[in-house]
């Protein structure tokens, strides 16, 4: 192929000096042999990149020879645990919690209702306008598939410590108690902490911010007491409020 390829170069250079030369015209033969090697060479060059765009050689590696020997090479034995791949890292899951007399019970305290001036960004008397409960079902089709993962998580134990879905229950309800809520921003679960008591009864303390009617955000210091109720059947689970205190800290 390379040597036809030479062929087409010097015969597409040839035909198109002669061409230049038979019909120089007024031209002498000396310069018309030059231009016509010159243009002659520049129509051999485009004759050969065509051939190399239409016919590309072929680069295949050299097949082995199947005669030839395998030389394997031996590879010291590893133990067994340096052959396994590495293991992904496991977030660990807490075993449900054994049923325990030491909980404490949890002791409601009086509900929280004072007024709301324009620097306070709860609602005046929240604590009457927050649901008394809330469904699993419910409240899962609004989240999404978290709150479904920590229930899967938790299993079916009754006794299972659910500190983490009590954690998200409390979100909607802190936010229900603003005068804004869309502008309520809660501190990340990681930064909570909560307090188990008999009966599936949790405490989440964390912080959250809202808007007042200034535009100013007020920074408040919570207490969500919640309690799971019907928890063993998924469709009837429920959570009740059992109190929300929310404290206003220091700026």
């Amino acid at each position: 192929m390379e040597f036809l390829r030479f062929l087409a170069l010097v015969a597409a250079w040839g035909f198109m000096w002669r061409w230049v030369v038979k019909n120089r015209g007024s031209w002498n033969l000396v310069y018309s042999n030059i231009v016509g090697a010159a243009g002659g060479f520049v129509v051999g060059i485009v004759v050969l990149s065509i051939t190399l765009s239409l016919f590309p050689g072929e680069n295949k590696p050299k097949a082995k020879s199947p005669d030839a020997p395998v030389v394997q090479e031996t590879v010291p034995a590893k133990p067994t645990a340096e052959l396994l791949p590495e293991a992904e890292p496991v977030v660990a899951v807490q075993a449900p919690a054994p049923v325990s007399d030491n909980l404490p019970a949890y002791i409601a305290s009086e509900p929280q209702n004072e007024p709301s001036p324009p620097e306070s960004a709860l609602l005046p008397n929240f604590s009457k306008r927050l649901p008394a409960s809330t469904l699993e079902k419910d409240f899962k089709d609004n989240v999404g598939h978290d709150f479904a993962t920590l229930r899967r998580l938790a299993g079916s134990n009754p006794n299972a410590d659910k500190s983490l879905m009590a954690s998200m229950i409390c979100e909607p309800l802190i936010k229900s108690a603003m005068r804004f809520s869309a502008s309520t921003v809660i501190s990340s679960a990681r930064n909570a902490s909560s307090q188990r008591f008999k009966d599936q009864t949790y405490t989440i303390t964390s912080t959250a911010s809202a808007r007042n009617m200034l535009g100013d955000d007020v920074s408040y210091r919570f207490d969500c007491s919640v309690q799971q109720v019907d928890g063993n059947d998924v469709g009837k689970a429920a959570w009740r409020l059992l109190d929300l205190k929310l404290k206003k800290t220091d700026s």
